[in-house]
């Protein structure tokens, strides 16, 4: 089996490597650092191969993509999060993806999650996750979207329909510069690092003027 390492940081490429090493993976793996490369490599490639894939790889910002490529390369993939975010952790198996960590994961972990997904079985860290923990992580997201302009939350509640930039500045009667300007103040604001992980954690809240968490 090919491994495809699709991560932009050369000093986490070689902590994967090292990793393989530990538990035993004597195949050698490509490094890609953007989408674009990503692509091309799989566009080449015969044989079975699995993709240690980071969530933020320059050029992946739908989740059609990441669709896209297990489909075509039937390829097993385990998803590198910069965080335990338990939603986006879950999401991501909805889209094909065997497995999800985050890059503070041990070298343990890391190579429990590798060897898991490289045996065709699906890994998740998070079985045991408690209650509090998910109403943790809702509660701070209730409050950072009460941060949000009225413009902004407009803005949001197109982005959770699944309109693109251009649609929504064209909903709005505003440019496609204006609406990417409030995009990247919603990001900041609400702590997020790109508009696939925005999708994913609106889906259980309200967006609204009045934004409270849904039952």
């Amino acid at each position: 089996m090919k491994i495809i390492v699709a991560e932009a940081s050369p000093l986490y490429c070689q902590g994967v490597k090292l990793v393989l090493n530990s538990i035993g993976v004597t195949v050698q793996p490509s490094f890609v650092s953007s989408f674009d490369e990503l692509r091309s490599s799989l566009s080449h490639q015969q044989d079975a191969v699995m993709i240690i894939l980071d969530s933020r790889l320059p050029g992946l910002d739908q989740a059609d993509q990441l669709k896209a490529i297990i489909r075509a390369s039937d390829a097993r993939v385990l998803m590198l999060a910069d965080n335990k975010d338990i939603a986006f952790m879950r999401w991501t198996s909805f889209h094909g993806v065997k497995g999800a960590i985050a890059k503070t994961a041990d070298v343990e972990e890391l190579g429990d999650a590798i060897r898991t997904v490289m045996e065709g079985r699906s890994w998740r860290y998070d079985e045991e996750v408690s209650v509090d923990q998910w109403l943790g992580q809702e509660t701070r997201l209730g409050y950072a979207l009460r941060r949000l302009s009225n413009q902004e939350n407009n803005v949001l509640r197109f982005v959770r329909s699944g309109l693109r930039n251009k649609q929504i500045a064209s909903e709005m009667s505003l440019t496609e510069h204006t609406i990417k300007t409030h995009m990247s103040n919603i990001l900041r604001k609400l702590e997020i690092e790109n508009r696939t992980q925005l999708v994913v954690a609106i889906q259980k809240v309200e967006v609204d003027q009045g934004l409270s968490l849904s039952a």
